[in-house]
């Protein structure tokens, strides 16, 4: 039996870009949220971000593990893809539980429930931001390999 995997096409590529732009946006909007942290006694703006960014990665990661995922692999001509993917992956899982923790961390915040200082959640804060950014960066680098190999009908690592 023959498994055919589709190229990327432009909707996928549209869609992959617009979450990884959505993702960085609101990254910006955690840092602009956390400066102004003293100034909104119930934390509202980062209990919306907080929740917007756990849905976010949710159907981002889906995305890319059902169209980026396969066709890299598909293409690359190497055994090294596989591990690149459940690298990707294992990051996906840790992404989601650490946006979890986030979220629960800034609604006990907001409740008067969390007992860190709030230079803590903000370091916690800016370290998910941060292997978000790195994590969007490979994705895009990933992205532009497989459609350049697409282009060219070649594998990825030939």
């Amino acid at each position: 039996m023959t498994v055919s995997v589709n190229t990327l096409s432009a909707p996928d590529v549209r869609r992959l870009e617009a979450n990884h732009q959505q993702i960085l946006s609101l990254s910006l909007k955690f840092e602009q949220a956390m400066e102004e942290i003293g100034t909104d006694p119930k934390y509202a703006d980062l209990q919306t971000l907080s929740n917007s960014i756990f849905l976010l990665l949710g159907q981002a990661h889906d995305l890319e593990e059902q169209v980026l995922f396969p066709g890299f692999d598909h293409r690359a001509g190497s055994c090294f893809s596989v591990m690149i993917i459940e690298h990707l992956k294992a990051e996906h899982r840790y992404d989601r539980l650490a946006a979890e923790e986030l979220r629960l961390t800034l609604m006990a915040l907001s409740e008067g429930r969390c007992t860190l200082p709030l230079d803590t959640i903000a370091r916690m804060l800016c370290s998910f931001l941060e292997c978000l950014r790195r994590h969007v960066s490979t994705e895009k680098l990933m992205m532009e390999a497989l459609l350049a190999a697409e282009a060219e009908e070649r594998e990825i690592f030939a």
